[in-house]
């Protein structure tokens, strides 16, 4: 069940059910804790929803769409405490700009609403206030740029990544492929997955001794 070294296919039950042997997907070493993950995939049809950009619907009712028909897949993966501490680093570390963005927003008010209202319009007082407060307005955006940026572009550098693929006729579960993850993890898994067909095989009959019939 394995395209490549760094990735591997499970069912999202399994991953639903965290069904994988201790073993860390990220470095292959004996895994010590748990984290979640949550793997979402837009069908690449629902795509063809933006041509209604055109009759000025807007970007939410195309980005509820793409919400509803998207695949989802959440459970928890075997990782050691260094890699869960690293994804946390990459997943916090974004997610802390915003609030500084904010309060950069903030005083740029204040800073702008006490330039108005002290010294006379054009003095260079009042110039000097509106230029800080404008600059912190476009540093709090760039700020939330950057922030955006690197949830969408940092952790997928250091966290596995995965793609729920579409139900196969006749089948109810959907097929996870997960990517960026340790060569030994990938075999770990396919061992166990090997070990849980197995159990639920037929037995087969009992053999029929000379003589018998």
């Amino acid at each position: 069940m394995v395209n490549q070294a760094d990735r591997v296919l499970i069912w999202s039950s399994q991953l639903r059910a965290n069904d994988f042997p201790p073993v860390c997907a990220m470095t292959g070493a004996p895994a010590e804790a748990w984290h979640k993950f949550r793997f979402v995939t837009v069908p690449g049809w629902a795509y063809a929803s933006l041509v209604l950009l055109c009759t000025g619907i807007g970007l939410l009712p195309i980005f509820i769409i793409m919400a509803v028909v998207s695949r989802r897949a959440t459970g928890y993966l075997p990782l050691t405490r260094s890699s869960r501490t690293r994804i946390r680093l990459a997943t916090w570390v974004p997610f802390a700009l915003i609030p500084i963005a904010f309060a950069m927003w903030i005083a740029a008010a204040i800073i702008g609403s006490a330039a108005g209202s002290g010294s006379s319009p054009g003095s260079t007082g009042n110039s000097i206030g509106s230029g800080i407060a404008t600059a912190l307005l476009l540093l709090g955006i760039l700020t939330v740029l950057v922030g955006l940026l690197g949830l969408v572009l940092l952790r997928p550098l250091v966290a596995p990544v995965g793609k729920v693929l579409a139900a196969q006729t006749g089948q109810v579960d959907n097929l996870v492929e997960i990517r960026r993850v340790h060569p030994a993890f990938v075999i770990a898994v396919q061992h166990h997955q090997q070990m849980r067909a197995a159990q639920y095989m037929p037995a087969p009959p009992p053999p029929i001794l000379p003589g018998s019939k």
